[in-house]
This record gives C-alpha cells, structure tokens and sequence, in this order.
C-alpha cells in the first residue's frame, strides 16, 4: 500500500484510482515541470518561471513546500534583477559608487544573473579605482613628482575612459623630462659645472631611469671633476712653490672651464698677478744679442733703449738688406744680319 500524494489516501503502489494518476507518470511529470521551472530561471524569464511554479504547486500538492520556496527565491532574484537594471543604468552615467553599494553583499539564486552581478561589480569597482588613480595622478603631476605621477597613468593608459587624457599626460612630462635634460646640457657648454651636478641629480630624482640613459654623461663630468681637482691642486702648488706664471695660467683656465670656481680660485689669481710681471733683463744673454743687433739696448730695470753710437756722428750699424737700383730701359738696336743654311736671319741677341 501506497499513499497517495494528492489524496493522502491509502492507494496501492501503482496509483491512486480516486485521483486517476500513476505515480511513476506523476513523478515523472512533476520532475519534467520543475526542470522547466529552472530552465525559464536560467534565461531570465523568472515571471514565467513563478507563473509555472505557482501551478506546479497545485498540481503536485505533496511538493507544495519545495515549490514556495522555490518562487521565494524567484521573488528575491525578481528583486535583483530590478537592482541590476537600476546599477547598469547607474553604471552607463558613470556613477560607479552608486552602481557598486547598490551590488554589494547581494547573492541571486540565478547562477547567470549572479555572474552578470559579479561582473559589473567589478567593472564599477575598476572604474572607480581608475578614477581615484587619475586623481592621484594628477595631484602628483601638480606637485611636480613626475616619476609617480607617470607611472599611475601608465596604467590608466589602457582604459578607454581615461586613454586620452593619460596619453596627454604621459606627453606633457616627456616634454619636462627632455627640458630638463637640456637646462643640463646648457649648464655643461655655458662652464658651470656645480650647477650642473646639481642639476643631474635633480633630474634621478625626478626621472630614476635617466640615470642608465645618461651613463655617458655622467662618466664624463666625474672625469671633469677629477681633472679640475687635480689642475686646482697644482695650481696651488706652483703658487706655494712660487712659480706664478704657471700658476696664474692654470687658475685662468679653470675659471675658464668652470665660471663657478670663480669665488675660490678669484682670490688667488688677485693675490699674485702682480708677481707675473716678466723683466726683459731676465732674459738668456743671446736674446739680448738680437736686441742690440737692432740698435736696442737692454736697460738693468729690464727695458728698452736706444743702443748708444760707437762712433760720434754715426748711428750704430745694424744689418740692413741693399736697397736695389732700377736703370732705365735701353732700346734695343738692330745687329746685322746672320746666315744659317744659306738664310739671312736677324740677330735680336744684342
């Protein structure tokens, strides 16, 4: 015996006659209805899918408990639904805090529509932080911290959203970067070497990877800079050791590579350039000879003087070229005639 699940009355164990049904064709049936149920949930039709749930209800009374919490969870993910439309509407006007507070900590019972509500969560959530980053980023550029700022809109760069504004972003400070790299260079050719130092390691801080892009030029200022302090300390060792010329010409060649040596080596080419006088009296003896040769005369303060006359009444002799005297021209004269081979032919030779 069998009971019956419409009737509720004792039935044998192939159906109930009271109620005319066959309960392996009922069971059949009623899980063929359900399937269909789910089936409807699944593409969204949840309206008709609680309008057959609601039925089956009736139809199949001993699962009457099944079926009401079955359109339950149809009337929540209803509600659902009418909150995704509402945030895909709040998500297209760019109002993406909204979009996401109205989708948080909701769950459907509709695997599909519980993955639609995932990921348009996530697209507003990427959206937001998007935004905040742009933001950031832009706040960076303002206080003129390229590096970050460049990097945070490098990442903005593949959102089409903020794809343009990024790209003139990320252009603006390639145009400060190459600037700067410039006002370097300006320092280098204009001799101010300091400046330029100081100026390089702005520029690393700025822009961390102008440290491998510029290797070159930074090799070459420590070598300046090793070269200018050895030339300095030899400048003040001939000064120490008093030879003055050689001093006062090393320290007029560093003020010349470097303008901003000026306030410390100024002071030295000041103190003995009154000590590079040169005295013609200190020259070699054969250097004097030539003097004399000319008629010059080498005084003891180491001047020049006209050389005093051997003999009085004549000036003293020097080596003068000849002066060469041109005779006017002489017509030529015809010379009488000369024969070869048996022809007479003037003889101009005379």
């Amino acid at each position: 015996m069998k009971l019956c699940p419409k009737c509720r009355r004792q039935c044998d164990d192939t159906g109930c006659g009271a109620c005319s049904i066959v309960f392996a064709e009922y069971e059949q049936q009623k899980q063929e209805q359900t399937g269909h149920v789910y089936r409807l949930i699944s593409v969204g039709e949840l309206e008709q899918a609680k309008e057959l749930a609601q039925r089956l209800s009736n139809d199949f009374p001993d699962s009457k408990g099944d079926f009401i919490l079955l359109i339950s969870n149809i009337n929540r993910d209803l509600s659902i639904a009418g909150k995704y439309r509402q945030a895909q509407e709040l998500f297209s006007k760019g109002e993406y805090s909204e979009a996401v507070l109205l989708l948080r900590n909701i769950k459907a019972f509709d695997p599909g529509l519980a993955e639609k509500i995932i990921t348009l969560r996530r697209r507003a959530e990427r959206h937001l932080s998007n935004r905040s980053k742009l933001e950031q980023a832009a706040s960076l550029l303002e206080q003129k911290q390229h590096a970050a700022a460049r990097a945070l809109f490098q990442q903005l760069s593949s959102d089409e959203r903020h794809k343009k504004e990024a790209g003139k972003a990320l252009a603006q400070i390639e145009v400060v970067k190459r600037s700067r790299i410039q006002e370097l260079r300006d320092c280098l050719l204009s001799g101010h070497g300091l400046a330029a130092q100081e100026k390089l390691k702005a520029l690393h801080s700025e822009f961390p990877e102008t440290e491998q892009e510029l290797a070159p030029l930074l090799s070459l200022l420590a070598k300046r800079k090793e070269i200018s302090a050895r030339l300095t300390a030899a400048a003040h060792k001939a000064k120490f050791e008093k030879r003055y010329i050689e001093a006062k010409v090393l320290y007029a060649f560093l003020l010349w590579q470097d303008q901003e040596l000026r306030p410390t080596l100024q002071p030295h080419l000041e103190e003995i350039d009154s000590r590079t006088v040169i005295s013609l009296a200190d020259c070699p003896p054969e250097d004097i000879a030539a003097w004399e040769v000319l008629g010059l005369q080498v005084t003891a303060e180491g001047l020049l003087k006209p050389a005093a006359a051997k003999e009085e009444g004549r000036v003293a002799a020097a080596d003068i070229a000849p002066v060469l005297i041109s005779l006017p021209p002489q017509p030529d004269t015809p010379s009488l005639p000369v024969h070869i081979d048996g022809e007479e032919v003037a003889d101009f030779s005379a």
